[in-house]
């Protein structure tokens, strides 16, 4: 009962009106002159938001051309290209194409899938892999470079989503194309597996996935744009010998109200959905699905693309006019906005910040586990929380 009371006070406060930080109606990169005539502002959005150490970082896909650069960050609202935009050029395989999502680590480190297919929404041009990367935040290097095999995914893969487990560092993406299922990348091991899970696979236009893993619980929770529900897999599946199709260990959580197109958990164990009028959470702690409903709208809310807390407590919101971007009824304001509230809440990757900011952002060699102490506080608040919620 004591948990419950703590996450409910937590959700009280969150209740609170939403303030606009940052509203861009195109995005304007510090970049140098000779580059600007192949900037097409109206293609450029926020699609993907994390924040590390009061830093935006900011995912901008190439969904059709003009995008110069897919990977940015901000600071007081200044964007530019991180790391450089040198990496960013278009047909250079070894440099970044197409960012459609990012994730932070308890480390300092950002993870990046780059699905290698530029310009989806226009002439797809495939002459780049897919592939993950990592890079240290603190000095922009890119501390790995892994393509996902080509055995794993078609031309008509559609690559989304990821999440990090911060106590094996290993990362979930998912293919929700025909040949659907989760891409799991072990850093210790620096190998890719693909497990099958039918239940993903697409049939609309568009679609993309959300996910998020609770170290409460060693739970994937994930859903897609299109799903119904909302679904459960223990992370146990991705380490059991001779399973190659993990469908029958999903578990169906619920129905959702409406269409989702942004996920985040807290430390607390609550799961955040961003619906077309509405942002939801739901205590993953108690057994049913029981939701609440924090913000409201009469009027639907622009596409809410991320979600993000900073390790002061906030949660920000990221909103563009993605889904007439997607119909082609857009015009030149893309009218992004970034709004942000006070949840007393943050991150499991960001919740030593509140307290103390890591010196050393580096990654563990491959021979090594991750950094000790701060894989021994998950565990810790793990335990905590659990044995709160037995008694």
């Amino acid at each position: 009962m004591i948990i419950y009371l703590v996450i409910n006070i937590y959700l009280s406060v969150c209740l609170c009106e939403l303030n606009v930080v940052y509203q861009w109606d195109k995005i304007n990169l510090s970049i140098v002159h000779e580059t600007e005539h192949s900037y097409i502002p109206e293609n450029n959005l926020v699609h993907r938001m994390k924040i590390w150490n009061n830093t935006l970082y900011m995912a901008i896909p190439r969904f059709k051309p003009g995008v110069l650069a897919t990977l940015c960050k901000s600071n007081r609202g200044t964007i530019q290209p991180f790391p450089s935009l040198s990496l960013q050029i278009v047909g250079n395989c070894f440099g970044m194409q197409n960012i459609k999502d990012i994730e932070i680590d308890h480390l300092g480190n950002l993870w990046v899938l780059d699905v290698g297919k530029v310009y989806d929404l226009k002439e797809p041009n495939y002459t780049c892999d897919p592939k993950l990367l990592i890079l240290d935040i603190n000095t922009g290097r890119m501390i790995r470079s892994s393509v996902i095999p080509s055995s794993m995914y078609t031309t008509q893969s559609v690559l989304s989503g990821i999440s990090i487990d911060l106590k094996t560092l290993t990362a979930v993406i998912t293919d929700i194309g025909p040949n659907s299922g989760f891409i799991v990348y072990s850093y210790q091991l620096g190998i890719f597996q693909k497990f099958q899970c039918k239940l993903l696979s697409s049939v609309k236009d568009y679609n993309e996935a959300l996910l998020t893993i609770s170290p409460i619980d060693n739970i994937l929770y994930f859903t897609t744009v299109e799903m119904d529900s909302l679904y459960t897999i223990p992370l146990s599946v991705f380490n059991a010998p001779f399973i190659n199709d993990i469908s029958h260990y999903v578990n169906n959580q619920g129905l959702k109200t409406d269409t989702s197109t942004a996920m985040i958990m807290d430390t607390t164990g609550n799961l955040y959905l961003g619906l077309t009028r509405k942002v939801i959470a739901w205590n993953t702690l108690k057994n049913s699905f029981d939701i609440k409903d924090l913000y409201i709208q009469e009027v639907r809310f622009d596409w809410i693309s991320s979600f993000a807390f900073d390790s002061n407590g906030y949660l920000w919101i990221t909103t563009s006019a993605f889904r007439e971007f997607l119909n082609g009824s857009s015009s030149k304001r893309m009218n992004i906005k970034i709004f942000k509230r006070f949840c007393g809440t943050t991150a499991f990757a960001l919740l030593h910040l509140q307290n103390t900011y890591v010196k050393n952002n580096t990654l563990p060699n491959n021979n090594s586990s991750a950094n000790p102490k701060i894989a021994t506080s998950i565990y810790l608040l793990t335990l905590i929380i659990l044995l709160k919620n037995i008694s």
